[in-house]
């Protein structure tokens, strides 16, 4: 539990997260860096994508980062360190804010909990990691020497199989997550910048995406018209369930 004071003092650091910015010397190291920022809802398959690549070569690893969530089952204890979401747990946190030693950070707008990450954790040719759709353009203003962003998109009816059964009807999180989903796949639907790349992840074949993150990473391009066919699909989807939970509370 925390409290008003530190869920206020949250608010307004959720608020400045788009202006953060660290010190020269994290800077100076970011621009020695490659990024790869994996964009998607909840289920899209964001994680097992990324352990595929880091599988498959030395030069693509998992950034490390932390977070006030609990742990979940499939985490691992390479990809996160974790506080407790108090306030005494996050105060070292507040700290290294406030002195901008933390490369970047974000806090999840529904559940408020922190996630970011430190410079020391992207010690790979290639970074990779998970990133809300609300950290990218903070991340696009780091100056890293190379920053991909790919939005990761499958089928509607295989996404909705793997949410509903990571977030049945009775899961308290399940209205947030939608939410969260309607927001990234709008977010990821209007992009136009030249570093964003929609990777269809499709069922049993991630080995597939993972080909096409590094051609892209290559210097190919590929079409990216069944990949938006798709997203509007998904975002379809997300925003009826929501529409239906809507009316059910009503």
């Amino acid at each position: 539990m925390i409290s008003h004071s530190t869920e206020v003092r949250l608010r307004r650091l959720l608020a400045a997260q788009p202006s953060y910015k660290p010190t020269r010397a994290v800077l100076d190291r970011a621009q020695q860096t490659t990024v790869l920022c994996f964009v998607g809802a909840s289920s899209m398959g964001k994680t097992t994508l990324m352990e595929v690549l880091a599988r498959s070569t030395n030069d693509y690893g998992i950034t490390k980062n932390f977070t006030s969530r609990a742990p979940r089952s499939e985490d691992t204890a390479e990809r996160y360190t974790y506080f407790v979401h108090s306030d005494a747990g996050l105060r070292p946190i507040f700290d290294r804010i406030k002195s901008h030693e933390l490369l970047q950070y974000n806090i999840h707008p529904y559940s408020l909990h922190v996630y970011g990450s430190e410079i020391e954790g992207y010690p790979h040719h290639y970074n990779m990691g998970d990133i809300f759709c609300s950290s990218i353009e903070g991340f696009r203003h780091l100056g890293f020497k190379q920053l991909y962003v790919f939005s990761v998109i499958s089928e509607a009816n295989v996404w909705l199989r793997r949410f509903n059964k990571r977030f049945p009807p009775s899961h308290p999180q399940r209205t947030a997550r939608l939410q969260e989903a309607v927001s990234s796949l709008t977010w990821s639907l209007d992009q136009t910048a030249l570093d964003h790349t929609w990777i269809i992840n499709r069922e049993d074949a991630c080995s597939e995406a993972a080909t096409d993150v590094q051609r892209i990473v290559n210097g190919e391009t590929i079409d990216q018209t069944e990949a938006r066919q798709l997203a509007q699909a998904c975002l379809q989807t997300a925003q009826h369930l929501l529409l239906d939970l809507e009316e059910t509370a009503v």
